[in-house]
């Protein structure tokens, strides 16, 4: 999707019209009407949706198609996709001048948990499967799997499909969501914040795509609750853009600052410090096959 397409959803979900076109109208005179857009405009952005597959058009009507159910149902998260979540974001890089002076992104809008899990759940399967043998790898012996911040149980699943009993632990909101579409998956669930404290008693603790929207403070407490959470030998294996390694990984932290307080991505360096300064031995950073992540690996101590 490039960014026109994307402002132009964004355009037609902040002035009402996709809302309008799902539930209260269908010609572009009724729907100009109630949402107080031009017919120009909106005769223009209804057909754009249809070229874009959201809409189609029967008679002088539009109606919504599959690929926008995830625009306005949030029923179930791996129903919404990436688009919702991605439309958030744009809101907030459009105020990235105001953050950038401030310091703050704005508020979250309502639906961010929703749209970011849906967003989270489209990982390719490939990915998960590569990112979760990286882990497994590490400690071969391993029975007990920590998935810290683990969000729609992507991940999480894979571990408990290969066998592992395995925790998902993340906050509140998330977790209620999860466990409405996770009851029949082996996965015990656990809400808490990860930059508190964690469960114990584990053989791995893996941790996919949290570090970045983390500051350097929040990583070292996480850091040191993962050291923690291991039983002696165990392994800690964080999936991440590494910057100076991934491709794309600085930019990434600027997509960070227009959406977090914190957020950033960082160097080889600043992992190793991290995992240093919280108690791990045999550190290691390797580039996770068929995909643009690296796996960030520390060992506990076994005595």
């Amino acid at each position: 999707m490039d960014y026109r397409e994307l402002c132009l959803l964004w355009a037609a979900r902040e002035t009402g019209l996709i809302e309008t076109v799902m539930f209260e109208a269908g010609t572009v005179e009724d729907v100009a009407e109630k949402t107080g857009v031009t017919e120009r405009s909106t005769r223009i952005t209804l057909e754009a949706m249809v070229e874009m597959g959201f809409l189609e058009r029967l008679d002088d009507e539009y109606e919504a198609t599959n690929r926008a159910l995830g625009l306005f149902t949030k029923t179930d998260v791996r129903s919404v996709g990436s688009v919702p979540h991605r439309l958030d974001c744009l809101s907030r890089w459009i105020e990235l001048p105001k953050t950038m002076r401030t310091g703050s992104p704005p508020d979250l809008p309502d639906d961010w948990t929703t749209n970011f899990m849906g967003a989270m759940a489209t990982v390719e399967e490939p990915t998960v499967r590569s990112c979760v043998t990286e882990a497994v790898h590490e400690h071969p012996d391993a029975e007990r799997v920590l998935d810290v911040g683990g969000g729609p149980g992507t991940f999480a699943t894979e571990f408990a499909r290969r066998g592992y009993e395995t925790t998902l632990v993340d906050q509140p909101d998330v977790i209620d969501i999860d466990s409405r579409f996770l009851e029949h998956e082996p996965v015990v669930l656990a809400a808490g914040d990860v930059t508190d404290s964690l469960p114990t008693g584990f053989d791995i603790v893996f941790c996919s795509r949290v570090a970045h929207a983390l500051g350097p403070d929040e990583n070292r407490q996480l850091l040191a609750n993962a050291f923690d959470a291991l039983e002696p030998g165990g392994v800690a294996v964080f999936t991440d853009q590494v910057r100076g390694r991934a491709e794309g990984a600085a930019l990434m932290g600027a997509h960070m600052l227009a959406q977090t307080e914190n957020g950033d991505t960082y160097t080889a360096n600043e992992f190793e410090n991290w995992f240093a300064s919280a108690g791990f031995v045999e550190f290691e950073i390797r580039d996770i096959p068929g995909t643009n992540q690296q796996a960030i690996v520390g060992h506990r101590p076994r005595n």
